[in-house]
């Protein structure tokens, strides 16, 4: 059954900015290897795992503030753009149950145009911009789909880095 929740979903979505410090962003960007993902029809960029529970617990206690939801990270991932790449929304994952994810902006400087697009049933309701060391968090859903737009080549020297976590 379809609950009115389901249709309409992500009853937070927002940006904290000066979550973590420079040095702190530089630490993690530092330390990450990354893989290139080039499936064109879903995205272009590179892709880092990364353990840090430091960090992670941080994250979480920002969310348990904005939300009043005590969760923990069960699933984190690091995506560089550069010139050129981008991830569609059509291959995103839909979740269930509403978990929270965050978006931590990991990058060394804004990149005008780099955008995370939180869509509800295609349709674009949260947006977030380039801003080192924010932390976007948004309630996904079954409605809720994600995608990083397009890193125009205008911006040959961009690096935008962004901590995906979620939280359950």
């Amino acid at each position: 059954m379809t609950t009115l929740e389901d249709l309409f979903g992500a009853r937070t979505a927002e940006i904290v900015p000066d979550v973590i410090d420079a040095a702190t962003a530089a630490r993690v960007r530092n330390e990450l290897r990354y893989t290139r993902y080039a499936l064109l029809d879903r995205g272009s960029y590179e892709y880092a795992t990364i353990e840090a529970p430091e960090l992670f617990a941080t994250l979480a206690s920002v969310v348990a503030e904005r939300t009043k939801r005590t969760l923990a990270v069960t699933d984190a991932r690091v995506l560089r753009l550069s010139a050129g790449d981008y991830l569609l929304a059509h291959h995103d994952r839909v979740y269930e149950h509403h978990p929270i994810e965050v978006v931590l902006d990991l990058s060394p400087a804004p990149t005008a145009g780099a955008e995370v697009h939180y869509r509800r049933h295609g349709a674009v309701f949260f947006r977030v911009p380039s801003a080192p060391r924010s932390l976007a968090i948004v309630e996904r859903g079954p409605t809720v789909t994600c995608n990083h737009t397009y890193v125009s080549r205008l911006h040959a020297a961009a690096s935008v880095v962004r901590l995906i976590a979620l939280l359950r």
